[in-house]
């Protein structure tokens, strides 16, 4: 074959035609780049069509979803217990930040200390990027949208605006907010945990203290309880990151989380606000690491919320103890639950949760569920909660006796509470269910005293049938469900915020 190559190459070479060689590389090239460009518009094709039918990316425009979910927005560190915290434009801006006006001053949702915010010290952020997978809109005879999911929909108003919302209502159900939750045909209906982990929201943070000195470090978070405790005997470090038992007698003594240290505490606060509503919120949670270092006696947190009682005990032999007072229940005894583990071992930290939430008591230890009420014994009946609206927070205790222990990572969180008051909205209040019908769905934004939703929608733009009734978005309006924060907030890399690089630590599945 060698040969034979070189033999035509010879004779060709007198030739003044070109060689054939020559003719064969030209076609391949340009083959080749045929190739290429088909290669290039087929997956820009595919790229068309998955953005049409499977994935759609969108910049989160509002703060209506906050905490969960940020538009435009500026992040703040407290310089007094170091909370970082995110809040929102003066007014409404472009997602992307570009016209941000920054407010006179923010708030720290864990110190509650007023902060002076000026463009010198704050750096605008675009809102989230999310990608948003269409198979509920598209499949929806197979896999429709269920409760608590986050949709993205085309605005009532606007077809050419989207809008971003949590799912609360489907076809066919009746749904009433009460007491800050939500109730399906007269049953509440409780947030699976993926949703539930994202719509708690910290009230204060033992770890994240005030600086002796600040101003919010003024008053005291926590309030020993009488009997007053012999000298070195009792609570201590209520200001610092640990707080410690040491009573090793009989008597138990009792700490209180001082509610009224600041106005808006246990209340429905966003940082994202710079505000609250005034409104009490009802559930709340009590996180804290347990070490019992000596002693055979006990720690019992308590949440009292008007007018019934919780308990959770955790003794040294290993006895678990969830406790249920209601008083308004004449007639009923105190109902308890008991679990038996293993004794607590001196030194070994324990990871205790103990709640309320959705009308339910639960405790968990390291991150097991161990103990939790049933609707039979706690009753889930709304009709007592309709019309009459809380006017005391929750309140938070933790007491001890026979005991030597430290309690690390003591934090305090509140549930979203949604509201629903006669006169800001019209529809789905305590008392007068919102009825769905067929392919009709119901939404609220998890920045509820912030978001414009299914409460209190009235237009109805030309795109809807004639039929529509405001309120509500129909199945053929929904353009898929919330999947992924892949570009979150950007942040600077100088003082003035001129190069920016993604927040990675924020990219995140969304719940």
């Amino acid at each position: 074959m060698q040969h034979t190559t070189a033999a035509r190459a010879c004779d060709s070479a007198a030739s003044p035609a070109p060689p054939a060689a020559t003719v064969v590389d030209t076609r391949n090239e340009l083959t080749r780049v045929i190739e290429i460009v088909q290669t290039i518009l087929t997956g820009l094709v595919l790229a068309f069509i998955f953005r049409a039918f499977a994935v759609e990316p969108f910049i989160i425009p509002t703060g209506s979803m906050a905490d969960s979910l940020l538009g435009a927005h500026a992040t703040r560190t407290c310089p007094a217990c170091g909370w970082e915290f995110d809040f929102a434009p003066l007014r409404a801006s472009s997602p992307a930040g570009h016209d941000f006006v920054v407010p006179p001053e923010v708030l720290c949702p864990n110190c509650q200390l007023h902060l002076p915010a000026g463009p010198e010290n704050t750096v605008p952020k675009a809102g989230d990027r999310i990608l948003v997978h269409k198979w509920p809109a598209v499949v929806t005879g197979v896999l429709r949208p269920q409760r608590w999911d986050v949709l993205v929909f085309r605005d009532p108003a606007d077809p050419d605006q989207h809008y971003i919302k949590r799912v609360v209502g489907l076809p066919g159900e009746a749904v009433e907010i009460i007491d800050g939750d939500v109730y399906i045909d007269g049953h509440i209906a409780r947030k699976p945990p993926a949703a539930q982990r994202v719509l708690w929201f910290v009230v204060f943070d033992q770890g994240h203290v005030p600086r002796s000195g600040a101003e919010s470090a003024r008053w005291h978070r926590w309030s020993p309880i009488d009997p007053p405790a012999e000298p070195g005997c009792g609570w201590s470090g209520l200001d610092t990151r640990v707080l410690r038992y040491d009573g090793l007698d009989a008597v138990e003594r009792r700490i209180t989380f001082n509610g009224d240290a600041a106005p808006e505490y246990l209340q429905d606060l966003y940082a994202h606000n710079r505000r609250s509503t005034n409104t009490f919120v009802g559930d709340v949670r009590l996180l804290c690491e347990v070490t019992f270092e000596a002693g055979a006696g006990c720690c019992r947190l308590e949440l009292l919320r008007p007018p019934d009682r919780f308990v959770a005990e955790l003794r040294a032999d290993g006895f678990r103890r969830l406790r249920v007072e209601q008083p308004e229940r004449p007639g009923r005894p105190a109902v308890e639950y008991v679990a038996k583990a293993r004794a607590m071992s001196p030194a070994r930290p324990v990871s205790v949760e103990f709640g309320h939430v959705d009308r339910r008591v639960y405790l968990n230890v390291d991150g097991t569920p161990l103990l939790t009420t049933t609707d039979e014994d706690y009753g889930a009946d709304a009709e007592a909660l309709r019309n009459r609206p809380r006017d005391q927070p929750v309140s938070v205790s933790i007491a001890a006796r026979d005991l030597k222990a430290s309690f690390r990572r003591v934090r305090i969180d509140r549930d979203v509470h949604y509201l629903c008051r006669r006169g800001q909205a019209v529809r789905a209040c305590a008392g007068d269910p919102f009825i769905l019908r067929a392919g009709e769905y119901f939404v609220l934004g998890d920045n509820s005293p912030d978001s414009h939703d299914g409460r209190e929608w009235t237009e109805a733009g030309p795109h809807l049938r004639p039929d529509y009734r405001p309120g509500t978005v129909p199945a053929g309006q929904i353009v898929g469900r919330a999947a992924f924060v892949y570009l979150p907030g950007l942040l600077p890399l100088d003082q003035r915020g001129r190069w920016f690089v993604p927040d990675i630590g924020r990219m995140r599945f969304v719940r």
